[in-house]
């Protein structure tokens, strides 16, 4: 073997040998800090940060910024000190902090991001996040992956409900080099430095307009950091303490009364999510990993739905048909999002989601001992070439099959007033389907019940997601509510009958509003 060969031979075998990289959160933990911005004496804006630099410049983003809120910085989950705005980047919505002078010494061991990676970051690439999920102390990691967009701008990404909210704050800029990413960015994410496997800073997590369950989560490329420096503005922008949309990756938390004033280097626990599910760990199975992240009304999902209409004509049905008024501004949803899929599901607020081994599905619990359940399903693969209407018809034919023969009826029968389906941005596909048993079932309470099905199919070219709704109605209740009326604002002896239609109407609600982060 000549002399070439042979350096050939063992460059190859190191080659082979050597580990592939991965992140490694160790070599940045020390960058990373926690913005707090008070919006009042009560809540704040929680959001991620990281030095640039040198230890008193911060990055984070600039729609957590308040016109006269106060900024407070925690270093290593002990030590708080006071920034002011020092540069902004209004299109890409970014700001960078410093340090107000005359503080104490910062913490030893920081140890600042001095440099970005701006090559191509492939379609299916692991990307990774490091930041605080809401009101946590501690720092934690997601990982997500690339999506695919193209061209790969904010205009092209979000629909034109959200196009017009930024169009009118002014900021992100439409025209926004983004990288998409498959998943959702967690609330208190906003801000947070993102990374790819060789733990090279790739970008800064920013995130959606949302008022209900739905979001879309992206980076701002590392390479507008350079823009920032260069910046020449150190002002907010014009009309900024107009600005009343909530972005998904900023997280509102509560500061409790005896402790605003209070400002120390030891590690004071001030914070509190404004939402006290955001600590729970997460629920995870089948590749699918649900974080709560926010509580939100009926009204606030409504009115970001992409299709309100079926929530509203069961509300129509309901008042104008059955004669029953529900309590709708009380009705409220927690709402979980799967940080490897970027499905949103919304829960009956009360009630958790868990996953259940024996049906191979992800599940509402439910305390009444009925049979109103809450099922989800998921798969990920390639649904490139699926026929969705085929597949709708299939998944038609199983659940009919499953359920007749679950509870022993002949079949069921599609409501056409409340079936249908459509196709949104970026190639999601949605149906809702709702089924009525053919006969009705006879309850170990002695009640006659009318059963329904309700269903919610999502599909992407990656995924699926199957929301179901099993919902059974008591005969004798709609009697009474259509011959008397039923008033669940005020319902006096009938409070039980109320508290049941109220969950109907949830359930139905919670299965026909899962979505994907789009």
């Amino acid at each position: 073997m000549n002399k070439l060969s042979w350096i050939l031979l063992v460059l190859l075998l190191w080659y082979i040998k050597l580990p592939a990289q991965t992140f490694n959160p160790d070599k940045v933990k020390h960058s990373l800090v926690k913005v707090i911005v008070s919006i009042n004496s009560r809540e704040s804006n929680s959001l991620t940060g990281f030095l640039w630099k040198t230890p008193d410049q911060i990055v984070t983003s600039l729609h957590g910024m308040s016109p006269t809120g106060e900024i407070r910085v925690l270093y290593q989950g002990q030590a708080w000190r006071k920034a002011r705005i020092k540069k902004v980047l209004q299109k890409a919505d970014l700001v960078l902090l410093e340090l107000l002078p005359g503080q104490p010494v910062l913490p030893s061991g920081l140890l600042p991001i001095t440099n970005f990676h701006s090559g191509k970051v492939a379609i299916g690439t692991d990307v990774f996040a490091l930041g605080y999920n809401g009101g946590a102390t501690g720092s934690s990691s997601r990982q997500m992956k690339k999506g695919y967009v193209d061209p790969e701008t904010l205009a092209n990404l979000i629909p034109k409900k959200d196009k017009d909210a930024l169009a009118r704050i002014g900021f992100p800029a439409l025209d926004l080099n983004i990288l998409y990413l498959e998943g959702s960015l967690l609330p208190g994410f906003s801000g947070a430095p993102v990374f790819d496997s060789q733990t090279r800073l790739i970008g800064i997590g920013d995130g959606g307009l949302e008022k209900g369950a739905s979001n879309v989560s992206w980076i701002i490329p590392a390479s507008y950091l350079s823009e920032l420096e260069a910046s020449t503005l150190s002002s907010l922008p014009a009309g900024f303490e107009n600005l009343t949309q909530l972005f998904s990756a900023a997280a509102r938390i509560e500061i409790a009364a005896d402790e605003t004033e209070r400002n120390t280097d030891s590690g004071e626990k001030i914070l509190e999510s404004s939402f006290s599910k955001m600590d729970e760990g997460p629920v995870e199975a089948i590749g699918f990993e649900f974080y709560a992240t926010k509580n939100r009304s009926l009204t606030e999902m409504m009115e970001t739905s992409d299709d309100p209409e079926n929530i509203q004509k069961l509300a129509d049905e309901f008042s104008l048909d059955i004669n029953i008024q529900l309590d709708y501004e009380n009705m409220r949803f927690d709402i979980y999002e799967d940080i490897n899929n970027g499905v949103v599901l919304a829960v009956p607020e009360g009630r958790s989601l868990q996953f259940n081994p024996a049906e191979e599905a992800f599940q509402v619990t439910n305390f009444d001992g009925n049979d109103m359940q809450l099922y989800f399903y998921g798969m990920q693969s390639d649904f490139s070439q699926t026929d969705f209407e085929e597949l709708l018809l299939l998944m038609g034919e199983i659940i009919n099959q499953n359920f007749a023969y679950r509870y022993g009826m002949s079949g069921f029968t599609i409501d056409e007033d409340y079936s249908t389906w459509d196709e949104f941005e970026g190639g999601r596909k949605v149906a809702w389907i709702l089924s009525l048993g053919n006969e009705y079932l006879m309850g170990q309470d002695g009640l006659q019940y009318g059963f329904y099905v309700y269903m919610t199919l999502l599909m992407t070219e990656e995924k699926t997601f199957l929301a179901i709704a099993t919902i059974p109605v008591p005969v004798e209740m709609l009697t009474l509510a259509m011959t008397y009326g039923l008033d669940c604002n005020n319902p006096g002896m009938y409070a039980a009958y109320c508290t049941y239609f109220n969950q109907v109407f949830k359930t139905f609600a919670a299965a026909h509003l899962t979505n994907f982060a789009y």
